[in-house]
């Protein structure tokens, strides 16, 4: 008989991971920073090989608009070197960061330099491409139906609009239609969260095949999307703290600078936005590696094989879980 996944077991489970992502701050944030450079220098490389000479004509006083479209189609041109780069780079910092998760979930000490352990190998930074690619293809067919069908819907109500000449009278049908819309796609997301945890069982055996992973991870889900669901909403807090905190840090600097002014009202919204920034940073490290800490945690417990009633583990047991003592 397999261990019934409980509000209880959940809590368990949340309550390990938490002490261990406050343990390990540090790393968490470290690797969080690490795993976003490169993909923000990359953003850089590209605005400045898409503008970069657009705006060295411009500031050299050429206002010609064909040299001016030419400059930009060149940029457009040599934009999709970019995308490959970073499409090559993301797979094995993914990987690298799903095995940090992986590894705190089950009480290990992954270090920083875990993020760039794929990259070590051949065949590891080629799995994290190729799973990276499989999500999105997965996540591609569950969404395209749903969203196809809305924009179906929604061109027929606009063209119907049109017709009839009063081009409000879909405003509210076409506001139910998409709020409809996105309450079909809170299943879907759901659906698609579940072929994540397919980075655990690549994280055990990196030879096998990332669709069978994540067809595997995605089974063991089966009827618990209502927990999962409940799972997700139990770290609403903490993403709504982040982004405030954020948004509070980014107003006061708005209001510094609307109501000192001058150079001084600069100072107070620059500081304010590096404070920011700061939080974002400290916050959502914490935030991210909790809430996927305890992921790969309530997958690892719908894992757990049956047992006989007699030998039943505690409902707080599961693979990774230690005794209170580590």
């Amino acid at each position: 008989m397999k261990p019934e996944f409980t509000a209880q077991a959940r809590r368990e489970i949340k309550r390990i991971c938490k002490r261990r992502v406050l343990e390990n701050w540090g790393r968490c944030v470290g690797i969080q920073f690490l795993y976003m450079l490169p993909f923000v220098l990359l953003v850089l490389l590209m605005y400045a090989v898409l503008f970069g000479r657009v705006i060295a004509l411009v500031m050299a006083g050429n206002t010609d608009d064909y040299v001016l479209t030419m400059a930009l189609a060149q940029g457009l041109n040599s934009m999709w070197i970019i995308l490959c780069i970073m499409l090559l780079v993301s797979g094995p910092l993914t990987f690298g960061m799903m095995r940090f998760y992986v590894a705190m979930q089950r009480g290990e000490e992954p270090h920083v330099g875990t993020l760039l352990t794929p990259f070590t190998s051949l065949r590891s930074a080629w799995t994290g491409i190729k799973m990276v690619f499989c999500l999105w293809f997965r996540s591609f067919l569950w969404m395209v139906g749903p969203a196809v069908v809305y924009t179906v819907l929604s061109i027929a109500m606009t063209v119907n609009a049109a017709i009839s000449g009063d081009p409000n009278a879909m405003n509210v049908p076409l506001t139910i239609l998409y709020i409809l819309f996105m309450l079909a796609m809170i299943p879907v997301q759901l659906k698609v969260m579940t072929y994540q945890a397919g980075w655990a069982l690549l994280y055990d055996d990196e030879t096998r095949s990332v669709w069978d992973a994540t067809r595997e991870a995605s089974a063991a889900f089966k009827g618990q999307f209502g927990k999962l669901f409940v799972f997700v909403l139990s770290f609403l807090g903490w993403m709504i703290l982040t982004i405030g905190v954020a948004y509070l840090c980014v107003g006061l600097g708005m209001a510094g600078l609307f109501v000192v002014q001058g150079g001084t009202g600069i100072a107070i919204f620059a500081l304010c936005c590096i404070a920011a920034l700061c939080l974002l940073v400290l916050l959502g490290a914490f935030t991210n590696t909790y809430q996927m800490t305890s992921f790969f945690g309530m997958h690892e417990f719908l894992c757990m094989p049956p047992v006989q009633p007699q030998g039943m583990p505690p409902v707080d047991s599961w693979p990774g879980q230690d005794d209170g003592t580590g």
